[in-house]
């Protein structure tokens, strides 16, 4: 091997070892260039047009269906699988057993998860490096102040324990917590129309930046009741989120959306269609339904939530 080979293949090592630890610290530390506040989560850039590449999708027969869907109220790519599964609700209605589920963290769990990130050592130094060669951060210094400790133990200490087994978050913050709670209120209230109208309105006119003060409006244009689902919202809440967390841990669902068809997972294309043929093929006997052509224009996109 020649010197100038070598110098190449030296270089080569470099770029590549340089872009592992780039995308290592985006899928560790979330939407900043060191966000710990929600654990593990982020929002995970589409690749926009591309057809997920999956095996074919292959669940287990039965009677009558299930759908399990794990989303964030205000996830955008949660919305979307909402937007592509109530038409294919609207299409086979009780035909289907529907199964919404929302994707939330423990505070003091994702806490204790996230303090050994945040002591700065010579593996913060290596990221704090790449985030400055990226232009994300101005310099060492600054980056210094996303890695405050100097032990993991000094974080949980200061940060974690004080706060309590039981209490929750999600991505994208209180707000969106609350809206969570306040769809699982109305689903279990046993009205899949009245729900669907809910979710799909308040998808297209709230956000997590207002949904405290958007929501009651919308409840009652789906025909739901605001202070029968706001009491139940608050005498449920611990409760209600501690079975959703048990469901998304039990399912290893933390990205929104997570698609469950007969409890096999679906990775395949967002549009009505797309999922009516895949919740048509959990049928033992498809009804007549399943001949009719939904929307085939939907997203195909494979972003998430997590």
């Amino acid at each position: 091997m020649n010197k100038k080979t070598s110098f190449l293949i030296i270089i080569l090592l470099i770029v590549a070892a340089f872009l592992a630890g780039s995308t290592a610290a985006k899928i560790k530390y979330g939407e900043g260039p060191f966000d710990y506040s929600q654990g593990k989560q982020e929002e995970q850039t589409p690749t926009q047009g591309a057809v997920p590449t999956t095996p074919p999708f292959e669940p287990k027969k039965s009677a009558k269906p299930e759908v399990k869907f794990f989303v964030m109220s205000f996830c955008p790519y949660g919305n979307q699988a909402e937007a592509g599964l109530e038409p294919v609700y609207q299409l086979l209605k009780n035909k289907v057993t529907w199964s919404p589920r929302y994707i939330v963290s423990d505070k003091k769990s994702s806490c204790e998860q996230n303090c050994p990130y945040k002591v700065y050592n010579d593996q913060a130094k290596t990221r704090c490096e790449a985030a400055i060669k990226q232009g994300q951060i101005k310099d060492l210094e600054t980056c210094k102040t996303y890695f405050p400790y100097t032990s993991a133990d000094d974080c949980l200490q200061k940060e974690c324990a004080s706060l309590k087994a039981g209490e929750f978050s999600s991505l994208h913050g209180e707000q969106e917590l609350n809206q969570d709670v306040r769809e699982i209120v109305a689903f279990n209230q046993g009205n899949l129309d009245k729900w669907w109208k809910f979710v799909s309105t308040i998808n297209n006119k709230c956000t997590s930046s207002n949904a405290d003060s958007c929501w009651q409006a919308v409840a009652t244009e789906a025909g739901l009741s605001s202070t029968r689902i706001e009491a139940a919202a608050k005498a449920q809440r611990k409760s209600l989120l501690t079975k959703e967390a048990a469901e998304g841990t039990k399912y290893k669902a933390s990205s929104s959306p997570s698609v469950f068809i007969n409890e096999t997972v679906y990775n395949g294309g967002r549009s009505p269609e797309d999922y009516k043929k895949a919740i048509c093929s959990a049928f033992a006997n498809p009804p007549a339904e399943c001949n009719q052509t939904l929307d085939q224009n939907g997203a195909t996109t494979s972003g998430g939530c997590n």
